[in-house]
């Protein structure tokens, strides 16, 4: 009954509007939860690729040291072996009777004081306190020549177990050999020393050992008398830092922007610092912008981590050209052999930075769907305000004269009604596209899935492959000493042979030196005797140097073996890179088809708005006939009074609808009898008039056609003139 007292224009004109903006608002609606959760998706994932990215640094820093380590300590266990053999070969350590004085320091109070200690002898020969670096050190400069490393022997001072180095090739900060410098049974803090106390028990240390104030990795093995009671220990060892590039390739590393990696030590004391300009600093009371102590929790938290596991620590920090603080996060992992603090840190603006594009981006998406939204809106509002106005107002002035255009108005209702089917075919291929639409968006947001599940799979297998690369480096490294270890091998086999013939070349002498002495001397001559022994010893030292050029000869072919076998596993894992690439290159090709997926998608989004255009103007051609139509109705219906009457109340609304009842009343008592057949149904009073025309049609006798023009009166000057 409301709808009843509302003009026809505001009918026309919300009606419209509805048709318009529920498609548009259900369109806008559907692209704008899509689109939320596409943001949201490429936040999350870019969130944890930034996080992946510095775990993968610190995790491949942490392998870095790892194979430093391992490479170093078997090095050094090869030095120890090296050593081992010369001092066995030179005749032993042992203990003169004759003792020697000796200013003891502690290596690690600095603390001095007097002992006296028995010589200490190698194949009889006291080592001496050689001080000077320039001058030759019995057996530790040896092992220095053939393995690079440091080496020291040590001297038991007393029962307790303190250990003083009384030989060795390790320097001070003056460049004098450390001699005279002692390792204590027991540190300032009260602990049991670790390499003192293992070499006690009879075992050899392997691993990191403070060395006259440089950190080490080391070896101490046991020296022991006849009575197999420890009487010093034999070290040799490597600079923990002796490989320069692990410095510079941590040093070198770069984290987004402005972040970069460091390595502390328990302690707070800086290892390696961005640029190498605080290395050495102690920052252990270092505070953040709160005035927290920043450092000390860093330690705290990566000491007390696992073998593989990774901690996070975030805190604000102001540079000096900062107006304010900056929240930064540092991803840390440690590493106990050389207790270092690994720290992959950046700025959290940074860090986010992918995201908060993705956010900005989805925002102005947002922003630019709804200005599309109110733009159809207002055009919509418009264009049915404009069609439902020349409607009303082509029905305001419909002509009274329906009885004599009886055909002309069935003629134009048949145009009506065709184009409202029309109309309503429209609003189905609209339907449709809009179904498309959505199917087209539902495609591409899959795609887009598609996309970032590679792009993640494609990470994970870099980082194989690069894990790949770092055990390749490490078997070629171990193939270069190999093929070192045969060269040295080969050097001493030529240093024996030399020694061979030198004693042959005596052996000759002798023998002729014998020969002369027995013809000058005849029966009596006792020169003979003599050279005869002096030969004999000679033929026993080339025995011995053949003995021994056969052990480095079978060593040589050992070594060579060795690295065969390196040069094996280094093909296979070169192998191993090569088909990680190839899964890499097959994983981007899937995301090049993905791509064209989404293209093919846009294509078809494309299209559908084309479709929904077409129709929109289809409509329009329509909303033209209906209105000419319309226009032929009013010329024919002039003479109807009582008509144009109901007409205009359905124009006018609830103003006509009182004057209407008053002089419809006679009108509806003499057509009782033909509303009466069709009692049964019932409309509302809006709808009375056409039911009223369809009656006046069906009573009116149908006008004679002229066979020689067949036209409608509602042609095309009827248009021209509705068009005007």
């Amino acid at each position: 009954m409301v709808l009843a007292n509302v003009k026809l224009q505001t009918k026309l004109l919300v009606v419209g509007i509805l048709i318009t903006a529920i498609p548009l608002i259900t369109v806008c609606v559907v692209i704008f939860r899509q689109n939320g959760r596409m943001v949201r998706a490429a936040e999350q994932g870019s969130t944890q690729l930034a996080y992946a990215d510095l775990d993968h640094i610190a995790q491949n820093i942490y392998g870095m040291c790892k194979a430093q380590q391992q490479m170093l300590q078997a090095n050094v266990n090869s030095s120890l072996n090296v050593a081992r053999h010369i001092f066995e070969n030179a005749g032993g350590v042992g203990l003169d009777s004759e003792t020697v004085a000796w200013d003891a320091v502690n290596q690690l109070t600095n603390e001095s004081h007097r002992v006296e200690l028995p010589k200490m002898t190698v194949g009889g020969a006291w080592l001496g306190k050689i001080t000077d670096a320039s001058t030759p050190a019995p057996m530790v400069d040896q092992v220095q020549h053939l393995v690079g490393g440091t080496c020291t022997i040590f001297q038991r001072i007393n029962d307790a177990g303190d250990m003083l180095r009384v030989c060795t090739n390790v320097q001070k900060a003056d460049g004098s050999r450390a001699i005279g410098t002692y390792i204590p049974r027991t540190d300032p803090d009260g602990k049991p020393n670790p390499v003192v106390s293992s070499v006690l028990r009879g075992e050899t240390y392997h691993g990191r050992a403070t060395v006259v104030g440089k950190s080490y990795i080391t070896a101490y093995e046991p020296i022991l008398d006849k009575e197999k009671k420890v009487i010093g220990m034999l070290y040799v060892g490597v600079p923990q830092e002796s490989v320069t590039a692990l410095r510079a390739s941590i040093a070198a590393a770069k984290v987004g922007k402005t972040g970069y990696v460091y390595v502390l030590d328990s302690k707070g004391n800086y290892i390696i610092s961005q640029g190498g300009k605080r290395d050495g600093e102690n920052i252990w009371q270092a505070k953040d912008a709160s005035g927290s102590l920043f450092i000390q929790e860093i330690c705290q938290k990566a000491t007390a981590l696992k073998e593989g596991e990774i901690a996070e620590q975030r805190y604000p920090w102001k540079n000096s050209e900062d107006t304010t603080a900056r929240e930064k996060i540092v991803r840390l992992v440690y590493f106990q052999p050389w207790d270092w603090i690994i720290g992959v840190g950046s700025y959290v603006e940074e860090f986010y930075e992918t995201r908060d594009s993705m956010t900005a981006i989805g925002a102005a998406s947002n922003r630019i769907l709804g200005g599309i939204f109110g733009s159809s809106m207002v055009g919509a509002i418009v264009v049915w305000f404009l069609v439902a106005r020349g409607i009303t107002g082509r029905i305001r002035r419909v002509v009274s004269d329906l009885a004599e255009g009886a055909e002309q108005v069935a003629s134009a209702a048949g145009q009506i009604s065709a184009a409202s089917q029309s109309l309503a075919e429209g609003a189905t291929e609209q339907a449709a596209g809009l179904q498309e639409t959505s199917s087209s968006l539902e495609e591409m947001a899959a795609m887009t899935k598609q996309n970032a599940d590679n792009a993640q799979q494609a990470n994970a297998l870099s980082g194989k492959s690069r894990e790949s690369a770092g055990t390749g480096t490490e078997a070629m490294a171990r193939m270069n000493a190999a093929i070192e270890q045969i060269h040295k091998s080969s050097d001493e086999t030529s240093k024996i042979i030399k020694v061979i013939d030198e004693i042959a070349f005596q052996t000759n002498l002798l023998a002729l030196n014998a020969a002369v002495e027995a013809a000058r001397a005849g029966e009596a001559g006792k020169g003979f005797a003599v050279v005869a022994e002096e030969v004999r010893n000679l033929a026993m030292r080339s025995a011995e140097a053949a003995r021994n050029t056969a052990d480095m000869i079978q060593e040589s072919v050992k070594n060579s073996q060795h690295g065969v076998d390196i040069a094996t596993e280094v093909t296979k894992v070169l192998e191993e890179i090569v088909l990680n690439v190839g899964k890499t290159t097959d994983l981007i090709g899937e995301i090049a088809a993905a791509s064209k997926e989404q293209a093919q998608g846009i294509d078809q989004v494309n299209t559908a708005v084309a479709q929904m255009d077409k129709v929109t103007q289809q409509n329009a051609a329509n909303a033209e006939e209906s209105a000419s139509a319309s226009e032929q109705l009013t010329a024919q219906a002039e003479s109807m009074n009582e008509i144009v009457t109901q007409l205009a109340m359905l124009v006018g609304g609830q103003r006509i609808r009182q004057q209407n009842r008053e002089r419809a009343t006679p009108r509806n008592s003499t057509e009782a009898g033909g509303r009466a057949a069709n009692s049964n149904k019932r409309f509302g009073r809006s709808d009375e008039p056409f039911h009223q025309i369809a009656q006046s049609i069906q009573h009116t006798p149908e006008p004679e056609r002229p066979t020689s023009d067949p036209k409608p009166a509602c042609g095309d000057e009827s248009l021209g003139e509705f068009n005007s």
